[in-house]
């Protein structure tokens, strides 16, 4: 059983906002498309990238994101006025107690688990770059001033999206979000309003609030999906799949029978 709860703002510094919440129930599929582009055409672009994958029937999420990539390129080629357009986007995913994560650009994706945060998406931008050839921190990446340099984005190029895959667990929190909040809060202080929420509709209110207060200064979105099931019975279906599950039903089955027989011998 997943809940879920949603909040996008357009931030104290522009009236607009290119910033698009997906959600397809049916499918459990939850995203985020952050639209960038001169005048209007990162809303088009993000409106495009929302559209296209939640008409995406019968494509895996990595296809369905490539599919969004090709519509925005088809759009900007048809319009003088949208080019140059492009969005980020985080999709996820949920089946079989496993969360599939995609991702281009620098919106991300976290799970929330037992009071830790853990990022599972890890931004196409330039800071990524430095931080993985060990030439930033963390907390430099986070005052970095190209921070917000993305080196790959839905309308340009050849974007290659990237995935994660979660083992769920009951009480496992996902979120996703754009760069928005992650700009402004850092995981620490992420952590710290996620603590402090009782409920995922409270998460959302709290975080993007945070994000406001610490100036808001882009779009803000935030997507929460709490799970809730039987990790016991999730456990067995993976036994089962496995093999295994049959296997120690017969080793119990045979012990019943022994008991049984044994008291039966005592018995007469």
């Amino acid at each position: 059983m997943m809940r879920f709860a949603t909040r996008t703002h357009p931030g104290r510094v522009y009236e607009d906002n290119e910033d698009v919440i997906g959600v397809d129930e049916a499918r459990n599929i939850w995203f985020i498309a952050d639209g960038m582009g001169g005048h209007s055409s990162g809303e088009v672009a993000s409106a495009i990238v929302r559209d296209t994958i939640l008409q995406a029937q019968g494509l895996s999420l990595t296809e369905a994101v490539s599919a969004a990539h090709r519509a925005v390129v088809a759009a900007a080629a048809a319009n003088d006025h949208y080019k140059g357009m492009g969005s980020t986007v985080v999709a996820m995913a949920l089946r079989d107690h496993e969360a599939e994560i995609v991702w281009v650009g620098d919106s991300r994706s976290y799970l929330w688990r037992a009071g830790t945060l853990k990022r599972m998406s890890r931004d196409h931008s330039v800071v990524e770059l430095l931080r993985s050839a060990g030439e930033l921190s963390e907390a430099q990446i986070q005052t970095h001033p190209q921070r917000n340099l993305v080196t790959q984005t839905l309308g340009h190029g050849e974007p290659v999206p990237s995935s994660a895959h979660v083992e769920l667990r009951g009480g496992d929190w996902l979120i996703l979000c754009s760069d928005g909040l992650h700009d402004e809060l850092d995981d620490a202080e992420m952590s710290a309003v996620l603590a402090d929420s009782a409920t995922i509709d409270d998460a959302v209110s709290r975080l993007v609030d945070a994000a406001l207060a610490k100036g808001g200064r882009d779009n803000v979105s935030v997507v929460v999906v709490a799970v809730s099931y039987d990790d016991l019975a999730a456990r067995w279906r993976r036994l089962s799949a496995t093999g295994i599950a049959p296997a120690v039903l017969g080793v119990v089955a045979a012990l019943l029978l022994g008991i049984v027989f044994l008291l039966l011998l005592k018995v007469t």
